[in-house]
């Protein structure tokens, strides 16, 4: 893959996000939320959860009066441990509800990070490590003296 393809995907995978706080009334289904479970919260939902979860990460399914319906993806422990999930969806009661938050892209970040990669790229092509002529001259005559 040359270098010019290279630089784009990079800055693309490379974005950074940040969590911010949201409110749920305002979050349409589908959207991908972190929430932290209060002590009883956690506590109550240990049976589907397992022990000692602290935040619960998915897409929204639906909220209403009873609690929020999550499509789940990732289970933090407060042990510092992750499981990861495969969609199972569960209902978690507003009750339990600490903070809820969504990812965002940090535009500032994002665009200060491609900028030293395009900077990077840029400086490794003009020193020749990338793709640069091979130079090839050496000391040799040619043939015939």
């Amino acid at each position: 893959m040359r270098v010019r393809y290279l630089a784009p995907v990079l800055c693309v995978l490379c974005a950074c996000y940040e969590s911010v706080p949201i409110e749920l009334a305002k979050v349409q289904p589908g959207t991908k939320i972190r929430i932290s479970l209060t002590d009883a919260g956690a506590d109550s939902l240990a049976r589907y959860l397992g022990p000692g979860v602290e935040t619960i990460d998915g897409k929204l399914i639906s909220t209403d009066d009873r609690g929020v319906s999550l499509s789940v993806s990732q289970v933090a422990m407060r042990s510092g441990q992750d499981q990861f999930w495969k969609g199972e969806t569960v209902l978690i009661p507003r009750y339990s509800l600490s903070t809820v938050q969504a990812r965002r892209i940090n535009k500032t970040k994002s665009v200060l990070l491609g900028g030293a990669f395009v900077v990077a790229l840029a400086s490794i092509k003009l020193s020749g490590v990338a793709g640069g002529n091979g130079g090839g001259g050496g000391g040799g005559t040619g043939g015939k003296q």
